[in-house]
């Protein structure tokens, strides 16, 4: 493990998930061979084929990391419609999630900055991502509020060069403000969209609302709306970028990036411990 900070704070009416003041970078361990009963029997990929044995990460330098973990636990359930750990449980077991730095714009020209975690990519035939951007105390959060005015927003994905200013975006402060003075960051004009995006960002997506859902609970009270967008251009900075001009691609090892994972915790993405293998 890295250092760790503890991530505690107060929840931000305008993002999804509370940043807190601190964030903490946690490194990723060898995959595990999962033995089976008093057999051992369990199965290894070398050289991308599914073998006998046990687990083999290919590096770079082709020494074998291996380890054997022993299952000797018992499965528990849990039923979503009566257990009171919903959020919890879910944040913890559904990660890395990617976190999205949305900027948006509001009717006054006021630009909001937020961090949602409820990301992801849906498809890229057309490109889309999607939000889900729950409602605080029964409120729609600024974001929410400008991209269902503009139809636009910018989609900056988080690394570890800026999680303290994107942390300081996480406050919850009145419409008027923009997070991005407070935070002291700095932005760069979109091409497709009037939304600015953030400097910071090695990697932005700008976006145009397909549509949006509504949630509703059991009790029938809206607590999220599902956000819809079409990328309609990415914003790469040269120095994480890698593949060929026809096929470009984000270096995972140069970008760096941080997605959030159980808690008030961030997870570093790569560090070396990446496994590459081909599809069968």
């Amino acid at each position: 493990l890295t250092t760790c900070a503890a991530l505690l704070g107060p929840r931000n009416h305008r993002s999804l998930h509370s940043f807190g003041t601190s964030f903490a970078l946690l490194q990723t361990s060898p995959l595990p061979i999962i033995a089976h009963g008093n057999s051992h029997s369990h199965s290894h990929i070398r050289n991308n084929k599914m073998v006998q044995g046990g687990i083999t990460s290919s590096a770079a330098s082709g020494t074998a990391a291996t380890m054997a973990v022993q299952d000797s636990g018992e499965w528990k359930t849990f039923d979503t419609s009566t257990m009171s750990g919903v959020y919890g449980m879910g944040i913890s077991a559904v990660a890395p999630r990617p976190i999205a730095v949305i900027t948006s714009q509001s009717e006054d020209g006021v630009l909001n900055c937020a961090p949602f975690s409820y990301t992801g990519l849906l498809s890229h035939d057309p490109p889309l991502v999607c939000h889900g951007i729950c409602l605080s105390r029964g409120n729609k959060k600024d974001t929410l509020t400008n991209i269902e005015h503009s139809k636009q927003w910018v989609f900056n994905l988080l690394s570890e060069s800026w999680v303290t200013q994107a942390n300081i975006c996480s406050e919850e402060v009145d419409a008027s403000v923009s997070e991005v003075d407070l935070a002291g960051l700095n932005t760069l004009p979109s091409l497709n969209v009037d939304v600015p995006r953030l400097a910071e960002a090695r990697v932005s997506l700008e976006c145009e609302l397909v549509d949006t859902k509504e949630i509703f609970n059991d009790a029938g009270k809206h607590t999220t709306t599902v956000v819809i967008g079409r990328v309609v251009r990415y914003h790469v900075h040269t120095s994480v970028l890698s593949g060929t001009e026809e096929k470009p691609v984000v270096d995972l090892e140069k970008m760096k990036f941080v997605g959030r994972v159980g808690g008030t915790t961030y997870w570093p993405c790569g560090e070396g411990k990446a496994v590459s293998m081909k599809r069968p």
